[in-house]
């Protein structure tokens, strides 16, 4: 039987999370959830200026919804292999409306669980979200450079 779409897409994230060695979680929000209709355009912008600010780092970005005072909002989920400096000014810079970043670090063990979840949890509906017949979940900034973050 053939693989469906979504089990690929499934399939192949979790290769990239579990075979690589994430150390840092970056979120970026907006700040009122309603403005989060506009993450696939401005997040257009927001790649570009990842990639030129840190050409040397790989960055896996996911799609994300999370509902917030009763409304859905999305937001971009990046894993890297160290912490970003200035993620906020960049996402002032090309965000369409105010936005919130969050940094941590990022275990192994917060990667198994996130892995455990993808692989149990339905994904959410972002088709839906976003009034589009498409949207593509995740992508990675700057894969050349995945293989010296090899575990």
């Amino acid at each position: 039987m053939a693989e469906s779409s979504e089990d690929k897409t499934r399939r192949k994230y979790l290769h990239t999370l579990t075979n690589n060695a994430w150390s840092h979680q970056h979120s970026v929000f907006y700040q009122e959830p309603s403005d989060s209709i506009q993450l696939l355009s401005d997040m257009v912008s927001f790649k570009q200026a990842l990639r030129r600010k840190c050409p040397h780092q790989p960055f896996l970005i996911r799609i994300q919804l999370l509902k917030r005072e009763k409304r859905l909002q999305a937001y971009l989920m990046i894993l890297t292999t160290k912490r970003v400096m200035g993620i906020q000014e960049i996402a002032n810079k090309t965000f369409s409306a105010p936005t919130n970043t969050i940094g941590r670090k990022c275990t192994p063990e917060r990667i198994s669980s996130m892995a455990a979840k993808i692989r149990s949890q339905r994904p959410h509906d972002l088709q839906w979200f976003f009034k589009k017949p498409q949207v593509r979940r995740w992508t990675v900034l700057n894969q050349e450079q995945l293989l010296s973050a090899q575990t």
